[in-house]
C-alpha cells in the first residue's frame, strides 16, 4: 500500500450494522495505516455495545449524545466534548443513556485485524472498587473533560491535548485543535495523524496543491512525513479532532529538508 495522504467524507464510508447502531471505519489498514486507525460509533437509544481488543489502546471522544462508558466495571458518565482512554485488554461497554443517538468518533493503536475485536459479556458497576486487572501494567481508565484543558497556542492556531503518555496511553495522542482563517505554512510530522473536521469548513493541502474540500464529518490519513496544511477557508473557527502514533506533541515537526 503506497504510502499517501486520503481525504474522504463518513457518507462515503460503508457503515457496519451492530446491534442497537452502526460502526464505520474511516482509517484502517486498508488506507495503509501502519500506526493508527479511527472509527466512527453511532448507538441508539437504550443500546449498548461491547467488547475487547488485545494488542490497542483506544481513545474516543463523544461528538453527541449521553451515555456511560464502563471500563472493567467502572462507570465514567460521558457527553459532548468528553474523552476516553481504554487500556490494550480492558473490557468496556458504551451504553446509550440519552433520548438521541449516542456519537462517538475514536482511534486505536497500534491497527489490529478486525476479528481481533471480540464481544464482551458487560461487568457488574463496580464504580469505587479496585480492580486489579487493568492496573497490572500500570495504565488505568480515564476521562478527560475538554473543557478543562487549557489550550496551548501554536501561532494563531491552538490545541487541547486530551489523552497523552502523561494519562497512560503509550501508543498514541488525543487532541483537539482550532484553526481560525487563514493557511498555515506546509508541515510535516513524525507520527501518522488521523484527523475529524468537528466543524467549519476548509480546503486540504499536500505539498503546494490543494486536494480536496473539508467540512464536518471529513477524515483525513496523514503517514509519517507527507508535508500537509488545512486552511479554513470561512470566517467562523475550524475545529479537528486528531489522533496521532507514536505519541508526542501535536507541535512535532519534521525538519523541511525531510
Amino acid at each position: 500500500m503506497e504510502q499517501r495522504a486520503r481525504l474522504r467524507h463518513q457518507n462515503e464510508i460503508t457503515a457496519l450494522p451492530l446491534e442497537g447502531g452502526a460502526l464505520q471505519w474511516l482509517i484502517d489498514r486498508d488506507l495503509g495505516a501502519e500506526h493508527v486507525m479511527a472509527y466512527r460509533l453511532v448507538l441508539d437509544p437504550d443500546s449498548a455495545t461491547s467488547h475487547v481488543h488485545a494488542g490497542a489502546e483506544e481513545v474516543l471522544y463523544i461528538l453527541e449524545g449521553t451515555g456511560e462508558a464502563r471500563i472493567e466495571g467502572a462507570t465514567h458518565h460521558v457527553g459532548p466534548g468528553q474523552a476516553v482512554f481504554i487500556p490494550d485488554g480492558a473490557e468496556h461497554t458504551y451504553i446509550n443513556t440519552g433520548q438521541t443517538p449516542l456519537v462517538v468518533v475514536g482511534a486505536l493503536a497500534p491497527p489490529i485485524d478486525l476479528d481481533e475485536i471480540r464481544p464482551a459479556i458487560p461487568r457488574l458497576d463496580l464504580s469505587g472498587l479496585r480492580s486489579a486487572s487493568v492496573n497490572e501494567q500500570g495504565a488505568a481508565p480515564t476521562m478527560m473533560d475538554e473543557r478543562r484543558v487549557t489550550p496551548t497556542l501554536m501561532g494563531e492556531r491552538s490545541f487541547r491535548v486530551l489523552i497523552s503518555p502523561t494519562v497512560g496511553c503509550r501508543q498514541m495522542t488525543q487532541f483537539t485543535g482550532v484553526i481560525p482563517t487563514g493557511r498555515a505554512p506546509l508541515h510535516a510530522h513524525p507520527h501518522e495523524e488521523a484527523v475529524y473536521i468537528l466543524a467549519g469548513t476548509g480546503r486540504l493541502w499536500i505539498e503546494d496543491q490543494p486536494v480536496g474540500d473539508l467540512r464536518p464529518g471529513s477524515v483525513v490519513f496523514f503517514p509519517i512525513g507527507v508535508r500537509h496544511t488545512l486552511e479554513n477557508t470561512s470566517r467562523e473557527d475550524m475545529k479537528v479532532l486528531g489522533a496521532f502514533s507514536p505519541a508526542g506533541s501535536p507541535e512535532a515537526k519534521l525538519p523541511p529538508s525531510h
